[in-house]
């Protein structure tokens, strides 16, 4: 086995040296998206009416789930201003088998959630005076009374306060090595929770005779597995609007990944702004946690969802290659073997669509992996030789 893993990294490094792509990623490779550093995008449609306010940089391409189910594409943008056009009203509800939810057996443990906080800086004005305080914002509490309230209602939480200072984009390259460390945990869900930045108007509502802050829901265009995170997210909307109207403002197709490739239920959520009071945001996290067992499953009698619903594994249910049914793909599902070779697989083809593109042909490409099979292997057989011996 050591000999296996010595051969994929000198295959890296000889690929990397020289390369073009040993340079850093380009914008489109980040986990995260980029936000301002002050002040606010604003997104206006073609009468200049604003649809659309948030702290997040917007790029052509990027798309929006208005609050009451408008989808708009942004077309252009110039500084902080951007327009877009209204593409169509879509169904209030996901796709019937977007996520698709079961009973676990009765003795089966406690379904748990994860929380965790990309920014862990960003405060609220009228409690902390400031938007951020580096290493204490006040979002971790918002976090605190998220993760107080699911366990009220018979989950199990884990809630990372782990650091990611400076607010930045490379804030999610930091977050995510703890999301891959909460994600061992086996979470049925992961939230990453943040504050926005925009106008206090577009992110303040009453319900319940209560002052709240509204939210919104955030998915990565970059992330492989988008429209399974769309479908979820639209699940979302859909249950909390179904139980109160107006606590979610939208939801914000972005530019970048936020990490959601780690899990199918990986979802970044803005909890108002920094103009509202922390007990706004705290009043309307608490109502969300109420929504999320009619999405997750309920913890109550038996004990949540199934075991195959956890995150890093999914289930699609309807028309798949066999003609229908459902299919699973879970982490275990594969021996290790056969994981170890799916690895070394990805790593040769990446690894010859690198030379391709770095040397500028096939004939070029072939000859300098010639070379390298040629010494490695020589290496290799030669190590195994030796300790047979």
């Amino acid at each position: 086995m050591h000999y296996l893993f010595r051969f994929i990294l000198n295959l890296l490094i000889f690929i990397s040296l020289g390369s073009p792509f040993a340079m850093a990623a380009p914008d489109s490779e980040v986990p995260g998206g980029s936000e301002l550093e002050s002040g606010y995008m604003t997104v206006v449609d073609d009468q200049g009416s604003v649809i659309f306010q948030t702290g997040h940089e917007v790029h052509p391409g990027d798309e929006y789930i208005s609050e009451t189910d408008i989808l708009y594409e942004i077309t252009s943008v110039e500084g902080t201003l951007a327009r877009c056009r209204a593409m169509e009203k879509v169904s209030g509800q996901a796709p019937a088998d977007a996520v698709f939810v079961q009973a676990a057996p009765a003795d089966a443990p406690k379904p748990r959630i994860a929380i965790y906080h990309s920014h862990t800086d960003e405060s609220y004005i009228p409690n902390d005076g400031v938007p951020t305080q580096k290493g204490r914002g006040s979002i971790m509490l918002v976090g605190d009374a998220f993760a107080k309230r699911l366990t009220e209602l018979g989950y199990d939480v884990s809630h990372s306060k782990a650091l990611h200072d400076p607010h930045d984009a490379n804030a999610y390259h930091r977050s995510r090595r703890t999301a891959m460390k909460l994600l061992r945990e086996q979470p049925i869900a992961i939230f990453d929770i943040h504050r926005d930045s925009a106008p206090l108007k577009v992110y303040s509502t009453t319900i319940n005779g209560e002052n709240v802050a509204k939210l919104l829901l955030v998915v990565g265009r970059q992330n492989q597995n988008r429209q399974t995170t769309m479908d979820y997210a639209r699940s979302i909307k859909s249950a909390t609007d179904a139980k109160y109207r107006g606590l979610i403002r939208g939801i914000f197709i972005a530019h970048g990944n936020y990490n959601q490739d780690l899990s199918p239920r990986s979802l970044l959520v803005e909890v108002g702004t920094q103009y509202n009071s922390r007990e706004a945001a705290e009043r309307s996290i608490t109502l969300f946690a109420d929504v999320v067992p009619s999405f997750l499953g309920s913890p109550g009698g038996n004990n949540g969802v199934a075991e195959a619903n956890q995150a890093g594994t999914y289930t699609e249910t309807g028309d798949n290659n066999t003609g229908g049914g459902s299919t699973q793909y879970t982490p275990t599902d594969l021996a290790p073997g056969y994981d170890i070779m799916g690895i070394v697989l990805a790593v040769v083809v990446g690894a010859i669509a690198f030379l391709f593109l770095s040397t500028g042909s096939w004939q070029e490409a072939r000859k300098k992996l010639k070379r390298f099979f040629r010494y490695e292997f020589a290496n290799f057989l030669g190590s195994r030789r030796k300790r047979k011996e």
